[in-house]
């Protein structure tokens, strides 16, 4: 069992453009799954959520989350990662700023400033403590 990114899925991570799925547990233990778009900073999966969202408040209550990055296409790859979520304030949004350039470029969109503009925001820090990549050599 890995509970450290190898290079090549660290490469995966930093070159995967399309949103991963993370999984959170809400208060009464279910699953909940959203598309995310995310960034690799250090070993740690970063998201940004409004601080509203039901992702922000699960991780606050159960910090256990999965999050998992696939092609969906062959040959199939990814990575599965189960670890814990810190929830972090980001006043200045700069995480959802980030993650936004890493999408679309240092150049975003008006409505992508409006949208990051537009509520308060939190950064989800996921710390890996199972890391289960397939389809690398």
């Amino acid at each position: 069992m890995l509970r450290e990114l190898t290079p090549e899925v660290r490469a995966f991570l930093e070159e995967a453009k399309w949103p991963g799925v993370l999984s959170t547990l809400g208060p009464n233990g279910a699953p909940i799954t959203s598309a995310v778009w995310f960034a690799l900073v250090g070993d740690d999966i970063v998201i940004s959520t409004p601080a509203s969202r039901p992702k922000a408040r699960n991780a606050r209550l159960d910090a256990r989350v999965s999050f998992i990055v696939d092609t969906k296409e062959r040959p199939y790859k990814g990575v599965a990662i189960e670890g814990t979520a810190a929830v972090i304030d980001d006043p200045a949004r700069q995480s959802m700023r980030t993650i936004a350039e890493r999408y679309l470029g240092p150049a975003l969109p008006p409505a992508m400033e409006e949208r990051i503009a537009a509520t308060e925001r939190v950064m989800l820090k996921i710390t890996p403590s199972r890391i289960r990549p397939w389809g690398f050599a």
